[in-house]
């Protein structure tokens, strides 16, 4: 799935990768309690375009956990804006194992396969992305990532380091720095967020400034190959009650004022 959707699934599990390695770090345990979680998430957007009459779209996706260390899922979404529509299908998985006593490790990967059309032309999309992260006694969790991104005439690798602190069982800070190699991307951009998951409210928070291919954002179709300066303002809250969740994100770009904003709904049933 695309970013917001991997933002929406983050802020909902309130456990994702980082979070847990980095409580992990926090706490000096390896080996924390697990409960089998499967969840099953429903997603529908809107989306406004400088100029445009926007677009829209919608996304399922199911999670199951095989083990306390092992993580997969499936998704579908399909996505319009502009003179462009486009829908892929999604896998994704994850291991984590004990490292020492105090830290695990992890790796994850992803692979987005579909097609679409924009302005009467088909295209391809094809997005694939392999993960590896670590936590790091403090409280830190580390992860360093690499993106294949293949999407119309746009392609190339997005390499990411993320560095995330856990502040006791609410907070988490995250930082991320990706830049891209060959291709014709020309992306780097710096990220920064933070999230803080109460008893009532799940919240996130934060904001990108680089430059970017609009096609690393998922705005297809709109300067095609022209990459821009990029900023960005995200934030989201996750409403939980006894067997799902609602989740409410907002995310607004400007590509050197062309903005675009992207505001989703979600919810997250738990199945067990």
């Amino acid at each position: 799935m695309n970013r917001r959707w991997l933002a929406l699934l983050t802020l909902c599990a309130a456990s994702g990768s980082d979070l847990s390695l980095a409580q992990d770090a926090a706490s000096g345990s390896a080996t924390p309690v697990w409960h089998p979680d499967d969840r099953l998430t429903l997603s529908a957007d809107g989306a406004t375009l400088s100029g445009t009459d926007g677009g829209g779209g919608g996304s399922i996706g199911y999670l199951h956990e095989l083990s306390p260390n092992v993580l997969i899922g499936a998704g579908v979404e399909y996505q319009s804006l502009y003179t462009a529509d486009w829908t892929f299908g999604s896998l994704n998985a994850a291991y984590s194992h004990a490292l020492t006593s105090s830290t695990r490790w992890s790796v994850h990967g992803e692979i987005h396969e579909g097609a679409g059309r924009t302005a009467g032309e088909s295209f391809q999309y094809a997005i694939e992305a392999l993960g590896i992260g670590t936590s790091i006694p403090g409280g830190l969790a580390l992860d360093l990532e690499d993106r294949q991104i293949d999407v119309a005439t746009n392609h190339g690798s997005l390499p990411k380091v993320a560095l995330s602190k856990a502040w006791g069982t609410r907070w988490l800070t995250t930082v991320a720095y990706a830049y891209s190699v060959g291709g014709n991307l020309n992306t780097e951009y710096t990220l920064a967020r933070v999230d803080y998951y109460g008893g009532f409210l799940n919240l996130l928070a934060g904001g990108s400034v680089g430059r970017v291919n609009p096609v690393v954002l998922s705005i297809e179709g709109l300067l095609e190959g022209q990459t821009r300066h990029l900023n960005e303002v995200f934030a989201g809250v996750t409403k939980p009650f006894h067997r799902f969740e609602v989740t409410l994100l907002a995310d607004d770009i400007d590509l050197a004022g062309s903005k675009h904003f992207v505001g989703t709904l979600s919810c997250t049933l738990h199945l067990n």
